[in-house]
C-alpha cells in the first residue's frame, strides 16, 4: 500500500478554520440584518442549568468570550443559584438570578440563552427560547425523545430571525472534515462500516430505599418539566439529590449513548455522509457487574442501517478487569470512532483528532490541524452575523434520534441467555462481531455469561421521512412508537408544542 505524504493528504482533503463544513451540509437559519446586543454590542447572555457542562458556558462567558458576556443565571436549586451568583460577584460580575426559566425569558435585558439542563428539558426550553425571540444554544442532545425533537427542530425552522445551535461541539472541529474528505475520496477503498465508541468507566450509583426526599431549596416541580412528577430516587451524598445521576434514568437521561456517545454518533453519521435517519436499529446490552437503581444499561450494541454502510455504537461502563481502572479498547479506540474501509480505517478521537492506518494497523497519516475549535465562539460568531456557523439543529437531532432510536429497541428487548443470542445473530457479521467481544469483555470483568443473560432487542424497521417505526409486525411497532423515547409530549405547563 502506497504511504501517503501530508502533500497527498491535504490534497484529498477539505481543510477550513473552525467555521469548515463539508460540502453540501451547509444549512442557514436566522439570516437578518444586524446583531443582538447591549449598547456596549456585546451579547447579553443567560445561562439555564448552573452546574457541571452548564458552569462551564458560565465560566467561559464571565472571561473567555470576547463579544458576549454573562448577565443572568437560573436554576431551580436556590442554594446552587445563590453559590454561582457568589462566584460571579468575585470574579467581577454581578448577574440576574431566576428560579423559574419563563421569567427569565420574560427580561429585556437578555439577548441569547444557553441551556445547561438535564436532558429532558431541552426541546421545550429551546422552543421556548425561540418563542421569546432568543437567540439559544442548547447542550447536546437536543431532545429526550424523537418526536419533540422534531418539534424542536420546526421551532428553528420557524422562528428564523433567531439563532439556534447544539452543543455538538465535533462540528467545529479543524479536523473532522478533512479526515471526511479523505474518506470519501475512496484512497482507502470503499466504507465497511462506521463503529462509535464510548468506554467510559461508570461505577455503580448505589442503591437507596424507596423514594428520596428533594430539597426545599429545589423545585422539583420545574425540575422535571415536561417529565412525569413522579418521586426522586436519588439522594447521592456526593452529588446531591438530582445532580448528574439523572442521565442514567430513563424519565430524564438515555445513558452513556445520550450522555458522552451522541459526540461520537453524529461524529459517525457525518463521516457516512448519511442525512437522516437509517432503515432499522437492533440492541442489546444489559446493566452488569453490580445491583442499583440505575435503568440504562452500563454495557449496550446497537446496529444501525444505513444505504452507505452500517453504523454501530457500543458502549462500555465496566473496566476491562476488575479492579483496573483501564478500560477496553478497539483498535486502539476508547472514546471515539473508528470507519474501516476496504483499504484501511480511520480514527477520530474524542478531541477530533484523526489518524489513518493500513489493515495491518501501520499508521499512514496522522491529521492534527488545531482538534476541535471553540464551539461557543462559534455561537457568539452566529449570533453576531445572524449566520449559523455550525452545530445546526436538524443535524443534531438526526444524532439524538439514533441515541432515542437505539434505546427504544434496548427497552422492547427480553432477556436471554448468551449462546440463544451467539446463534441468532451469527448471521449478521457487524452484531456477531460486536456480540463476541462483549462477551469477552465480561467475562474480563468476570461475569459469568452461562448464567447471565443479556436483553436483545428486536430488529425495529424505521420510515426515515416519518420518523416513525413501520412493519407488520403491530403490536411491536405500536409499542416502539408510543415508548416515551419515541414520543412523549410532556406534561401540564411543560407541554411541547406541536411545531411538526
Amino acid at each position: 500500500m502506497k504511504t501517503w505524504s501530508r502533500k497527498d493528504f491535504l490534497k484529498a482533503s477539505l481543510i477550513g478554520g473552525g467555521a469548515a463544513f463539508v460540502a453540501g451540509q451547509t444549512r442557514l437559519y436566522g439570516q437578518v440584518a444586524g446583531a443582538a446586543g447591549s449598547a456596549n454590542g456585546d451579547i447579553r447572555v443567560g445561562v439555564v442549568g448552573i452546574n457541571g457542562q452548564g458552569n462551564g458556558h458560565l465560566r467561559d462567558y464571565l472571561k473567555n468570550l470576547k463579544g458576549a458576556r454573562a448577565v443572568a443565571i437560573c436554576d431551580v436549586d436556590s442554594v446552587l443559584l445563590a453559590k454561582r451568583a457568589e462566584e460571579c460577584k468575585a470574579a467581577g460580575v454581578v448577574v440576574e438570578t431566576f428560579t423559574d426559566y419563563r421569567k427569565m425569558l420574560e427580561s429585556k435585558n437578555i439577548d441569547a440563552i444557553v441551556l445547561g439542563t438535564p436532558n429532558h428539558q431541552h426541546s421545550l426550553q429551546t422552543i421556548w427560547a425561540l418563542q421569546a425571540g432568543k437567540d439559544v444554544y442548547c447542550e447536546k442532545p437536543l431532545s429526550h425523545n424523537v418526536w419533540e425533537g422534531r418539534q424542536a427542530v420546526a421551532a428553528s425552522l420557524k422562528y428564523t430571525k433567531n439563532i439556534a445551535m447544539v452543543g455538538t461541539q465535533n462540528r467545529s472541529s479543524q479536523d473532522i472534515p478533512a479526515a471526511i474528505e479523505f474518506v470519501r475520496s475512496g484512497k482507502i477503498g470503499k466504507i465497511q462500516f462506521a463503529r462509535a465508541l464510548c468506554y467510559k468507566e461508570r461505577a455503580s450509583i448505589g442503591k437507596t430505599q424507596g423514594p428520596q426526599a428533594v430539597p426545599g431549596t429545589v423545585n422539583y416541580d420545574l425540575w422535571s418539566g415536561p417529565a412525569p412528577l413522579v418521586p426522586s430516587r436519588r439522594n447521592s451524598k456526593a452529588r446531591g439529590p438530582l445532580h448528574y445521576d439523572w442521565h442514567w434514568f430513563w424519565n430524564y437521561g438515555g445513558g452513556d449513548i445520550t450522555n458522552q456517545g451522541i459526540h461520537q454518533m453524529d461524529v459517525a453519521r457525518w463521516m457516512l455522509g448519511e442525512a437522516g435517519l437509517p432503515s432499522s436499529v437492533a440492541s442489546f446490552g444489559g446493566r452488569f457487574g453490580y445491583l442499583d437503581d440505575a435503568e440504562t444499561p452500563n454495557t449496550l450494541v446497537s446496529v444501525f442501517t444505513y444505504p452507505s454502510a452500517p453504523l454501530i455504537f457500543e458502549v462500555r461502563g465496566l473496566p476491562m478487569k476488575v479492579g483496573m481502572k483501564a478500560m477496553d479498547a478497539y483498535r486502539g479506540s476508547r472514546v471515539g470512532v473508528v470507519v474501516q474501509c476496504d483499504g484501511g480505517y480511520i480514527t477520530v478521537s474524542e478531541s477530533g483528532t484523526a489518524n489513518i492506518f493500513d489493515n495491518d494497523n501501520k499508521k499512514i497519516q496522522g491529521l492534527s490541524n488545531g482538534g476541535n475549535g471553540s464551539h461557543r465562539a462559534n455561537f457568539v460568531k452566529a449570533v453576531q452575523s445572524r449566520k449559523v456557523v455550525q452545530g445546526l439543529v436538524e443535524e443534531c437531532h438526526y444524532s439524538s434520534a439514533l441515541c432515542h432510536l437505539g434505546n427504544v429497541s434496548f427497552l422492547l428487548g427480553k432477556e436471554q441467555a448468551n449462546a440463544a443470542i451467539a446463534e441468532a445473530v451469527k448471521a449478521d457479521v457487524s452484531s456477531s462481531e460486536a456480540f463476541g467481544r462483549v462477551m469477552e469483555h465480561l467475562k474480563a470483568n468476570e461475569v459469568d455469561t452461562a448464567k447471565t443473560k443479556t436483553v436483545k432487542g428486536p430488529l425495529l424497521k424505521i420510515d426515515p421521512k416519518t420518523e416513525m417505526f413501520v412493519g407488520s409486525e403491530k403490536t411491536l411497532i405500536d409499542a416502539a412508537n408510543n415508548n416515551p423515547l419515541r414520543k412523549r409530549a410532556g406534561r401540564g405547563a411543560f407541554t411541547i408544542p406541536q411545531l411538526a
